[in-house]
This record gives C-alpha cells, sequence and structure tokens, in this order.
C-alpha cells in the first residue's frame, strides 16, 4: 500500500515562539542551537541556521501560535488547499513571513494556527556556523485537554497520518489514550499530541545524524552552561534518541537521533502509558 492523500511529504519547516522578552529568548536560541539572528519588518526576530528556523515574537510568554509545514511545489500546496477547501474549512491568511506567496493558515481546535506553504527563497535557511553538528527542525508537539476533537482534526481533516498511540489502563478496567503521534513523511512523527491538564505547547526537536551529533551537541550546551532537563535516553515511540533543554520560559527544545523510520503500511501501534515507554532508559516526562 502506497500512502495518498494531499498532505504527505509535507514536512516542519518552522514554528513561532512568544515570549515578554524576544531578545533574551532569541539570544538563548541564538547560542544553543548556533542560529544566525535577523530582525524581521514586524518585530519579530528570525533564528536561522541550516535546515533550521524559527521566529521569535511579542506576546504571552511560552506561547506557540503556529507551526508552518511546507510543501516541495506550488502544485501540491494548491491541492492541499482544495482538498481542505472542499471539506469546508476556514481558511485564513498566513502570519508567517517566511512562506511564498499562496501560502495559507488554519485553526485548531485549541485555537492554534497550522500554516501550509513553499518556501520564499529569498527567506530559505542559511548555513550554520562552522563546527557545529546537523540539526534539523524535524519535528513539534502540543498538549491539549480533549484529544477527541484534535485528533478528528489532526487526522480526518489535515491527513496527519496515525503512528502510535499510548493508553494508560484505568481503574475500572478501561484504557484512556493519552498520547498520539503522526507522521505526514516516512518518519515516525512530525507532529504529536498529549493529553494534559491544559492546552499548551509542549515542544519541538532538530533531527541529529547519529550518537555523537548528541555527545557534541550536550557538550556544546555544556560549554554555554545550559543544563540538560531530560536525557539522556531513548523514547519507546519513535526509538529515537534524545535530550531536552529549556529555554528562558521554560519552554522544552529536543535534539534527538535515530527517529523511527515507517513503512507506508504500518498499522497504528499500542505503548502503555508508563515511564518505560516514555523513556526505555530511565524516568520520564509524564504529563499526564
Amino acid at each position: 500500500m502506497t500512502i495518498n492523500n494531499p498532505l504527505w511529504g509535507a514536512e516542519l519547516d518552522h514554528i513561532r515562539l512568544d515570549t515578554a522578552d524576544p531578545s533574551k529568548t532569541a539570544s538563548f536560541y541564538r547560542d544553543a542551537f548556533a542560529m544566525a539572528e535577523k530582525s524581521l519588518g514586524d518585530g519579530s526576530i528570525l533564528l536561522q541556521g541550516e535546515d533550521r528556523r524559527l521566529i521569535v515574537g511579542s506576546g504571552i510568554a511560552g506561547d506557540q501560535p503556529y507551526s508552518a509545514f511546507r510543501f516541495a511545489d506550488e502544485a501540491k500546496l494548491a491541492t492541499y488547499r482544495a482538498h481542505l477547501t472542499a471539506q469546508g474549512m476556514n481558511i485564513m491568511p498566513s502570519p508567517t513571513p517566511l512562506f511564498a506567496k499562496g501560502a495559507f493558515a488554519v485553526s485548531d481546535p485549541d485555537g492554534r494556527q497550522m500554516v501550509f506553504g513553499v518556501v520564499d527563497q529569498t527567506q530559505a535557511p542559511g548555513r550554520s556556523p562552522e563546527g557545529h553538528p546537523p540539526g534539523r527542525m524535524q519535528h513539534v508537539v502540543v498538549a491539549t485537554t480533549d484529544l477527541a476533537p484534535m485528533m478528528a482534526f489532526y487526522e480526518g481533516t489535515l491527513g496527519f497520518v496515525p503512528t502510535d498511540h499510548v493508553m494508560r489502563d484505568d481503574e475500572d478496567g478501561g484504557q484512556t489514550l493519552t498520547a498520539v503521534f503522526y507522521r505526514s513523511t516516512k518518519e515516525h512523527h512530525s507532529f504529536a499530541m498529549f493529553l494534559s491538564d491544559a492546552a499548551r505547547p509542549d515542544h519541538h526537536a532538530y533531527e541529529v545524524s547519529c550518537w555523537d551529533d548528541i555527545r557534541d551537541w550536550a557538550d556544546h550546551m555544556a560549554a554555554l552552561e545550559i543544563k540538560l532537563w531530560w536525557g539522556p535516553g531513548r523514547h519507546g515511540p519513535g526509538n529515537n534518541l534524545f535530550f531536552m533543554v529549556e529555554d528562558p520560559d521554560g519552554y522544552k527544545v529536543e535534539v534527538s537521533a535515530e527517529l523511527e523510520n515507517m513503512a507506508d503500511d504500518d498499522p497504528v501501534r499500542e505503548w502503555p502509558h508508563n515511564e518505560r515507554s516514555l523513556n526505555l532508559w530511565g524516568q520520564s516526562w509524564m504529563r499526564v
């Protein structure tokens, strides 16, 4: 079987993070993740390196108002827009300056925007500073208080393909779904969501090439006196090596390696909601 839906092939290009102190947050990402800093016309700040970029703007600290996914060409973008329009979606103007004309946004049930477009080549990511390992922006994760409408939107409307479910055993003998991992390419997930006590951003991740890169990024963090918040470890869903740090607002950022690639016909798998699933090596960040 070959996956055939209009979203397939879209990749995470960038996100926007809001903060009460854009200069401080931008400096953190510039230094911690080896990116160049550039002021944009609307007062926000672009951080970019090779295969990674994000926008930092002024707003509620720790807010992540949109995630921007890129298509390979305008024809695929137009096909996807027509697909969403046919479903009655409210198509909104794109909030990002990094995509070319024709980009658009839709709003999820929690009010966060998903943006789709093609890269404006005048705003394409530049090269990273010499001496740093790779780090491709690869996935973004959110938390929600109600998975059902979010799943209907991301899976049923947008077309993300489910890879893994995490299930919690309840006292009454039933089970509760606590996390869903979604893919839009062969990689295990480009988007995921966790059940939590509030709808909020969870984290985003940079994918590196190997365990040695994990080591080198951790040494880089140590040189900047940035403590690892979680890890190193290995996730169950995705099977990827990882560590996480916190930005100045406490928002989590992951460095990941060896993320699993899926076959088109792989069924949705189930994992128990426990520490071992979220970290095969040790302690876990349990959202609920």
